[in-house]
């Protein structure tokens, strides 16, 4: 584990340093990670379809992936009154996944979640927010490096981003606390939008930041038939792989790189991106296989959104993974 945990940071320096858009091959895998989504970022877990089996982290590991984003709803399990006490049993379930997680070598992330309290009343929130945090890096102390802190899944509506940069200091401060070397996530307003990265304010001295991203453009392609999506895209529309449609991407991700090296070259992670299954799948096939691979030309680290729901890469019924998915993500996999 710890020559895993060097490694990661040698990663995140390079990268850091990265003047150019290469990445060395050898470092991929370390790159590479998956959502375990609609589990417990659910309301309670198993209410949107899925139950994290511990067998999926061996699963997952063995397709060549390096990293688990883990979408948490501690909103739903914490007291709304000070000191805002998440529950024990909540704690004790999320400890097990994230023990399964590390166990087969896999990094993880974990972040807050579905606060969809705190977008609509920021003011209101805020302390209960940093309280969260209080916990749960008190909580974790003592777990590995390789346990990552992403502080506040797609901020958006009424927390703007003059209020966030607040906010997001604040809270790096409390886990400061506790954990003064472990590396944390941060992301812009807007749902994480590529163009909200000119807002974002990262803390002046601060070293273990990563700043993320979510990928999903163009919207009406990855989300055509989402159903809490309102009004809906269509379904029928193909994303073929043109000439015009992939620099539409090179561009965005180059804004977010150029982003990067004008703040001080922060190394970049792309947490979410996914099409929907009601796109075709050689659609999503191309799709996914392009951002990936022009992610990771950038040097940016990216999770696939996600493993075993609506836009999952693997089939719970069946037991198996979705190969062409896997190997849009993956090229190299054995599986």
């Amino acid at each position: 584990m710890k020559l895993k945990v060097f490694l990661l940071l040698a990663l995140l320096l390079f990268v850091a340093g990265c003047t150019s858009y290469e990445l060395k091959l050898e470092m991929l895998p370390l790159l590479r990670g998956i959502n375990m989504g609609n589990a417990l970022e659910a309301p309670r877990e198993g209410e949107w379809g899925v139950v994290i089996k511990d067998e999926y982290f061996k699963i997952i590991k063995n397709a060549g992936f390096s990293h688990v984003r883990i979408p948490i709803r501690w909103s739903a399990h914490a007291d709304l009154n000070p000191p805002y006490t998440i529950e024990k049993s909540f704690f004790d379930r999320v400890d097990h996944v994230v023990n399964e997680a590390l166990r087969n070598n896999l990094f993880v992330v974990i972040n807050i979640h579905h606060y969809e309290e705190i977008m609509q009343y920021p003011e209101k929130h805020k302390n209960r927010f940093l309280a969260l945090w209080k916990q749960i890096a008190e909580h974790y102390k003592d777990y590995p490096n390789s346990l990552i802190f992403e502080l506040l899944n797609e901020p958006c509506m009424n927390l703007t981003s003059d209020l966030w940069n607040k906010y997001l200091a604040e809270a790096i401060k409390v886990i400061r606390v506790s954990n003064p070397d472990r590396f944390i996530v941060v992301g812009p307003v807007n749902w994480n939008s590529v163009y909200a990265l000119r807002d974002l304010r990262l803390p002046k001295d601060e070293k273990n930041i990563i700043v993320t991203f979510h990928y999903y453009n163009p919207f009406y392609f990855t989300h055509q038939g989402a159903e809490w999506v309102q009004p809906s895209p269509p379904v029928g529309v193909k994303w073929w792989g043109r000439e015009d449609e992939k620099a539409e991407i090179d561009r965005e991700l180059d804004m977010a790189v150029e982003w990067s090296i004008r703040n001080g070259k922060v190394p970049l992670y792309m947490g979410e991106f996914g099409a929907y299954s009601k796109a075709d799948m050689d659609s999503r096939v191309r799709w996914t296989s392009y951002v990936a691979r022009s992610a990771e030309k950038r040097g940016i680290a990216w999770a696939y959104w996600e493993f075993c729901a609506g836009f999952g890469a693997f089939d719970p019924i069946k037991n198996e993974w979705r190969i062409p998915l896997l190997k849009a993500l993956i090229p190299e996999t054995k599986l």
